[in-house]
């Protein structure tokens, strides 16, 4: 099974174990919001913060978000004991945008403010993750686009560069890159 396989049915799995609405059918379906705080925390464990600035051991990723309501049902409590989560998982800290973070997700954010938050953070060592075909020629690190109806990605590594982040190859296997050049 290709690697590809595997990690999709390991989203799949964890998105089956989150609350889901079920469908005429039966099967369970998971809302673009769901998927998108299931792949976040997923997508940590694949980026490398440059020495010093991502979260400290046994601190909680900082996760900012342009709409955090959409994503809040969706996120742990960061507040449970121990280093990162018993079962040696990331934990999450979900704040409203703007704010000092590690992980920054544009969900319904306009163009023009998409791209102004990007500016922003252009050189600072953040996961920024939009969902917005401009998201990489703006200068977003991943960007999450619908085809065949299912919820893709695409990386730039551009961006990730002049962020500083290193995105593991495993992830590259997976994923879309972005050709173009962002800003």
């Amino acid at each position: 099974m290709t690697l590809l396989r595997l990690l999709l049915l390991a989203v799949m799995a964890g998105a089956a174990l989150l609350p889901a609405p079920a469908s005429a059918d039966g099967r369970l379906t998971a809302t673009p919001d769901q998927l998108r705080a299931l792949y976040v925390q997923r997508l940590v464990k694949y980026v490398a913060w440059p020495e010093g600035t991502g979260p400290a051991p046994g601190d909680p990723f900082i996760v900012a978000a342009t709409e955090p309501a959409r994503l809040k049902p969706w996120f742990p409590d960061p507040t449970g004991e121990g280093e990162d989560g018993d079962n040696g998982e990331p934990r999450f800290r979900l704040v409203r945008w703007p704010a000092e973070c590690h992980v920054l997700v544009l969900t319904g954010a306009p163009t023009r403010e998409m791209a102004a938050i990007l500016m922003r953070v252009a050189d600072q060592p953040v996961l920024t993750i939009t969902q917005n075909p401009d998201g990489p020629e703006r200068g977003a690190v991943i960007n999450f686009y619908m085809r065949d109806g299912r919820l893709r990605m695409e990386v730039s590594l551009e961006a990730a560069r002049k962020a500083g982040l290193t995105v593991s190859s495993r992830l590259l296997q997976l994923v879309r890159i972005h050709q173009g050049e962002g800003r």
